[in-house]
C-alpha cells in the first residue's frame, strides 16, 4: 500500500493483536495480525472477533471514509 491511514489497533483475549490501515484511495484495507484469522484461533478469540473486533474495525472504516456501512452506527 503506497499511502495509508492508520485506523487503530485491536487485541483479542489471547493477546493476538492487529494494526489496521486504510489505503489513501479507501479501496484497500490492510489488517496486520500477529496471527491471522483462522479456525485454529481459540474459541474465545473467534467469539470476540465476531462480536467486538470486526464491528469496531468496520466502524473505524465508516468513520474514516465518512460513509455509512450497513448495520454500523458511528
Amino acid at each position: 500500500m503506497k499511502s495509508c491511514r492508520y485506523l487503530g489497533s485491536w487485541t483479542l483475549p489471547s493477546g493476538n493483536g492487529c494494526h489496521v490501515y486504510l489505503g489513501k484511495d479507501t479501496e484497500e484495507l490492510r489488517c496486520e495480525w500477529d496471527t491471522p484469522p483462522s479456525p485454529l484461533w481459540p474459541a474465545e478469540d473467534r467469539v470476540h472477533y465476531n462480536a467486538v473486533t470486526f464491528p469496531e474495525i468496520i466502524r473505524a472504516v465508516a468513520t474514516a471514509t465518512g460513509k455509512k456501512v450497513l448495520g454500523v452506527s458511528v
